[in-house]
C-alpha cells in the first residue's frame, strides 16, 4: 500500500483515455489521478486482478451476474417493461476507500446523526428551535412530513433515528459532502450486504489482500438495539414492517428479516387491541415489542395519519403513545430529509452539540426565506433546484440548461410558491471506473453510508455502503429508478492488526437470540400461512396442467401412439371442460389435428392473457412464492424462479417437439418442488398449510377428471372408448406402472378406480390425499380448542365422510354409487378451503387465548 504510485495503464480495456477524459483532471476521479496514474490505495487490487483481460473479465462478470440470479436478487422499477423483479445491477469494479480517509467520514456522519435526532427530539417535543428563532416555523408546520399525531410521544432513551443513512459525493477538490439525508426508513443495507458476499466469491484474492473491513458485526449492533428498546425484557418480539411484495426495495426487506432472524410482517398481519400491538398467528394473536419500520410513516396508521392506507395498523400510534411497542425509525423521522433545513445544520450544530459541523452538506437555499430567494433568483445558473419536502416530489431542475422563457417561468413559478423550493450548488460529482463494453469507463458516483443507534448510546457506522452509479457518463443524476448500477464498497484498514477477524461473531443468521427466532409451534402469521396454503395449490395445479398438455400434445405429434387417435377425445374434452380450449375443438379426431386446434393448444401453453393457460397458473404459482419468499429456501425460490423462466413466451413460436421438450423440462422443476417440499422443509405449520394446498388440489383435480372423462358411464360405452378413457386416466394420474405391475392384464373399469380412488398407498389416489389432510388438520394449531368449538371441526367432518364413502365397495362399482360419489366430492371438499380460511386466515372463528 505504501509503495509509489504507478502509470495508469492505457490498454484497450480503457479505450482511449484523452478521448474520454478518464483522469484529465475535469472531475475527482477515485482510481487515478489527474495524471492518469492510479492512487496509492488502488495498488493492490489492481495488481491482484492480474493482467486486465477482456474475457476474463468477462468469465467474472458472468459468475457475479449468475450468482445475484441465484439468489434472487431483484430491485423492482415501477412501469419497467422487465417486471416487477428486474435483476440487480451489479459492477465487477468495487469502490475503495483507504482507512484515514473513512475514519474522517465516519467521524462526520455519527455527529451528523447525533445532531439530526437532538433536532427531532426538540421537534417533536419542546420545540425551542422554533420557538427561540433557531429555526424558521414555516419550514417545520409547511412541510406534509411533520407528524403531528406523534408530538409529545415519549421514544425511548429520546432516540428517533435508530437507523440511518446519508448520501455522500465528492467535488472535484476531493473533499467529502452530504448530497441528502435518508431518516424516514433507509434503503440499501440489504442490498449492500449481498453485494459484499457476490464480490467476495468472485473475487476471493482480492478481497483478502485489500484487508477489507467486514460489515457482519454492524448487523450485530442492529439487532442488540432493536432488542434493547424493546418495552418487555423477556421473549421479546421483534418484525420488520414491510410495505410488501409490490415495494421496490422488497427482496432487501426479506434479506434484512432473514439477517437479523426477525419475523416480516405485512400491515395486516398486525392488529391493535388495547393499546397494544399483535402479531395475528395461527396460535392467536402474539404482542409484538419493536417494529423496525420500512413503511413511510404517512402510511403506518390510518386511524390517525393517512385515512386510505391499506398497508398500516389501524391504531399505531395510540399503542407507541401507550409505551406498549416502540417503531424503529420513530414516526415523524422522515421531517429530517426535508432539503428546506439543510442550510440551518450548521447553526443548529454549533447551539445543539458545541462543535461545527464536520461533514458539511452542499450549500442550499430555502426559498421560503426571502434573502435566500433574491439570491436563488439571482443566480439560477449555477443552481440546481429540487423539492424542499419529500413528500412534494418533482425532478431536479439544472437551471444552466434552462432557455430564457423556461427560466422566466420558473422564477414566476418560485415567487408563486417560494415553500415549495430548494436550490444547491451544482456540484460535479466525482467518478469511479465501471466495466462496460468490454473496457473501463468512468462513471457518476454517490455513496450511501449507513449508521446505528448503538445500545449504549450513540451511532457507530457500517464500514462500506452502497456505491450507486449513473447510467451514462456526465449523468448527474444517480439513481436505480433510473437505471442506474451498484458498486460494493471496501473500506480497507491500515494495518493488518486493524482487519477484522474472519469470523468475527457467530452470524445472526446461523444463530439468532431465542426469544426472537425460536417460535412457538403455532407461531406462523395468519398472512403467511394463506400463502403457503395457494403455494401448494397453485404447484399442483401448474403440474395437472402440465400433464393433460403433454399427453395432448404427445398425440397429436405421434400418430403412431397405439390408441393415440382415441384418446385424443378425453383427453380435449378435459381441455374444454377447464376451460384451456374451446369446446368446438372436442371434434377434432385424428392425429395432428387443425391449424385451429394447434393454435388453441399453443394459446393453452404460453398466453399470459388466457386466464386458464399453463403461464397463468405459473405466473400465480411465482406471484404467490414471492409474497412469502422470506419462508422459502433459496434453492426452493430458484426452482420457482426457474419455471417462470421455463413458461416464458419465446420469442419466436417453438414447433411441437419443442414444445414437448419444454414442458418435460418443466414437469421436471415441478417434481424439484415437490421434493423439496417434502425432503427439506421443516415439520411445522407452514409445511403443513403448504401440503393443506397441494392434497385440495390434487383431490379436486382428480374428481374434476374423473367427471369430466365421465368414470360413471364408461359401462354404457364400447369397449374401445373406455380403453381409451381408462388409459388416460392412469397416465394422468401417473399410475401406469403401478396398474401393470400390479394387475398383469387389460385395464378395467374397478381396477382403474380402486388404484386412483381408493387405494391409501398410491400417492396419486383420492384415498391417500383425504389420509393426508386428517392428519395435517388434527395437528393443526389449536385443534381441538376454542370457546366455540374446535375451529378444523368442520373439515375434519368432510374428510370422514368422505373417507367413509370410499371404503364402500358399491361406491366404485355402481354406476349410480360413483355418480353420487363424485358430485359429492367435488360439493364438499371446496368447504375444506372455506373452513381453514374463516380459522385460520380470516380468524372469523373465535379461538381461546
Amino acid at each position: 500500500m505504501g509503495t509509489q504510485p504507478v502509470p495508469f495503464a492505457q490498454g484497450s480495456l480503457f479505450g482511449e483515455a484523452d478521448a474520454m477524459g478518464y483522469g484529465s483532471g475535469q472531475v475527482y476521479d477515485e482510481m487515478v489521478t489527474g495524471q492518469g496514474r492510479l492512487r496509492p490505495h488502488w495498488q493492490t487490487f489492481m495488481s491482484t486482478l492480474g493482467p486486465l483481460d477482456a474475457d476474463l473479465m468477462a468469465v467474472r462478470w458472468e459468475e457475479a451476474r449468475r450468482l445475484l440470479h441465484q439468489n434472487g436478487v431483484t430491485y423492482n422499477i415501477y412501469g419497467d417493461p422487465k417486471g416487477m423483479e428486474r435483476p440487480w445491477p451489479l459492477d465487477m469494479m468495487p469502490l475503495l476507500l483507504p482507512a484515514h480517509e473513512w475514519k474522517a467520514i465516519e467521524s462526520g456522519l455519527i455527529q451528523r446523526a447525533s445532531l439530526l435526532n437532538a433536532i427531532l427530539t426538540d421537534l417533536y417535543g419542546p420545540q425551542t428551535l422554533t420557538r427561540y428563532g433557531r429555526l424558521p416555523p414555516a419550514v417545520i408546520h409547511a412541510d406534509p412530513g411533520f407528524r403531528r399525531a406523534v408530538h409529545g410521544i415519549r421514544v425511548p432513551n429520546d432516540v428517533h433515528l435508530h437507523f440511518y443513512a446519508a448520501d455522500l459525493a465528492r467535488a472535484p477538490d476531493g473533499r467529502w459532502w452530504v448530497l441528502s439525508d435518508r431518516t424516514q426508513a433507509p434503503s440499501g443495507s440489504g442490498y449492500t450486504l449481498e453485494n459484499r458476499a457476490v464480490m467476495a466469491k468472485v473475487l476471493p484474492d482480492s478481497f483478502r489482500h485489500c484487508q477489507v473491513e467486514r460489515l457482519a458485526p454492524f448487523f450485530d449492533t442492529l439487532k442488540e438495539t432493536l432488542l434493547s428498546i424493546s418495552p418487555r425484557r423477556e421473549r421479546s418480539r421483534v418484525v420488520l414492517l414491510t410495505p410488501g411484495p409490490y415495494n421496490e426495495t422488497y427482496f432487501e426487506h426479506v434479506y434484512i428479516a432473514r439477517y437479523l432472524g426477525i419475523t416480516l410482517v405485512e400491515g395486516a398481519d398486525l392488529t391493535v387491541r388495547d393499546r397494544q400491538v399483535f402479531l395475528k398467528t395461527l396460535s392467536g394473536l402474539e404482542p409484538v415489542d419493536v417494529i423496525l419500520r420500512r413503511l413511510d410513516a404517512d402510511f403506518a396508521d390510518p386511524l390517525e395519519l393517512r385515512a386510505d392506507s391499506s398497508l398500516g395498523v389501524a391504531g399505531l400510534i395510540e399503542a407507541v403513545r401507550a409505551g406498549t411497542v416502540v417503531v424503529a425509525n420513530a414516526l415523524g423521522s422522515g421531517l429530517m430529509e426535508s432539503m428546506a433545513i439543510k442550510s440551518s445544520l450548521p447553526t443548529l450544530c454549533r447551539h445543539l452539540l458545541g462543535e461545527e459541523l464536520r461533514l458539511p452538506g452542499v450549500a442550499s437555499w430555502w426559498c421560503g426565506n426571502d434573502a435566500e430567494r433574491a439570491y436563488v433568483i439571482d443566480h439560477l445558473d449555477g443552481l440546481v433546484l429540487k423539492p424542499a419536502f419529500p413528500s412534494l416530489p418533482f425532478e431536479p431542475i439544472f437551471g444552466a440548461t434552462l432557455a430564457a422563457g423556461e427560466k422566466a417561468a420558473l422564477v414566476e413559478k418560485i415567487r408563486q410558491r417560494p415553500w415549495y423550493y430548494v436550490a444547491q450548488e451544482q456540484m460535479a460529482l466525482s467518478t469511479a471506473p465501471v466495466w462496460q463494453d468490454g473496457k473501463l469507463q468512468p462513471r457518476p458516483l454517490v455513496l450511501r453510508v449507513f449508521l446505528c443507534a448503538t445500545p449504549s448510546g450513540g451511532y457507530t457506522v457500517m464500514p462500506g455502503g452502497l456505491t450507486r452509479v449513473s447510467s451514462e457518463s456526465g449523468r448527474l443524476v444517480v439513481s436505480m429508478q433510473r437505471g442506474g448500477g451498484s458498486k460494493d464498497t471496501w473500506i480497507l484498514a491500515a494495518r493488518r492488526s486493524e482487519v477484522a477477524p474472519a469470523q468475527p461473531r457467530p452470524a445472526i443468521a446461523t444463530e439468532p437470540t431465542p426469544a426472537v427466532a425460536r417460535p412457538a409451534a403455532g407461531d406462523l402469521p395468519s398472512r403467511v400461512a394463506d400463502g403457503l396454503y395457494w403455494l401448494g395449490r397453485y404447484a399442483e395445479r401448474s403440474e395437472g396442467t402440465v400433464r393433460l398438455l403433454r399427453a395432448t400434445q404427445g398425440r397429436l405429434t405421434d400418430g403412431n401412439m397405439p390408441g393415440a387417435s382415441a384418446q385424443l377425445r378425453p383427453l380435449l374434452t378435459l381441455q374444454a371442460s377447464t376451460g384451456m380450449i374451446p369446446w368446438e375443438m372436442t371434434r377434432v379426431t385424428e392425429a395432428g389435428g387443425g391449424r385451429g386446434l394447434r393454435d388453441a393448444l399453443y394459446s393453452a401453453v404460453v398466453d399470459p392473457d388466457h386466464p386458464n393457460s399453463l403461464r397463468s397458473q405459473v405466473l400465480r404459482l411465482h406471484r404467490t412464492a414471492y409474497s412469502v419468499r422470506d419462508r422459502l429456501s433459496m434453492d426452493m425460490w430458484r426452482v420457482i424462479s426457474t419455471i417462470d423462466r421455463q413458461t416464458q413466451p419465446p420469442r419466436v413460436r417453438l414447433d411441437a417437439a419443442a414444445l414437448l421438450l419444454r414442458m418435460d423440462d418443466l414437469m421436471t422443476s415441478l417434481a424439484a418442488v415437490a421434493g423439496l417440499e417434502q425432503e427439506s422443509m421443516t415439520r411445522g405449520p407452514g409445511w403443513r398449510f403448504l401440503d393443506i394446498g397441494r392434497r385440495i388440489e390434487r383431490a379436486l383435480h382428480t374428481v374434476a377428471v374423473l367427471r369430466g372423462i365421465r368414470i360413471a358411464d364408461l359401462d354404457r360405452q364400447d369397449e374401445a372408448v373406455q380403453a381409451a378413457s381408462l388409459a388416460v386416466l392412469l397416465e394422468l394420474g401417473e399410475s401406469v406402472m403401478t396398474y401393470r405391475a400390479r394387475y398383469l392384464t387389460s385395464v378395467q373399469r374397478t381396477p382403474v378406480l380402486e388404484l386412483l380412488l381408493a387405494d391409501e398407498g398410491n400417492p396419486r389416489a383420492l384415498a391417500f390425499q383425504l389420509a393426508a389432510l386428517e392428519r395435517h388438520l388434527s395437528a393443526l394449531p389449536n385443534h381441538g380448542a376454542g370457546s366455540t368449538g374446535d375451529p378444523t371441526g368442520g373439515a375434519l367432518s368432510i374428510v370422514a365422510a368422505a373417507r367413509g364413502s370410499l371404503r364402500k365397495p358399491e361406491a366404485l362399482r355402481s354406476s349410480d354409487a360413483l355418480h353420487t360419489l363424485l358430485d359429492t366430492l367435488a360439493m364438499s371438499l371446496p368447504d375444506i378451503s372455506n373452513f381453514l380460511a374463516h380459522a385460520y386466515f380470516s380468524h372469523a372463528f373465535a379461538r381461546s387465548a
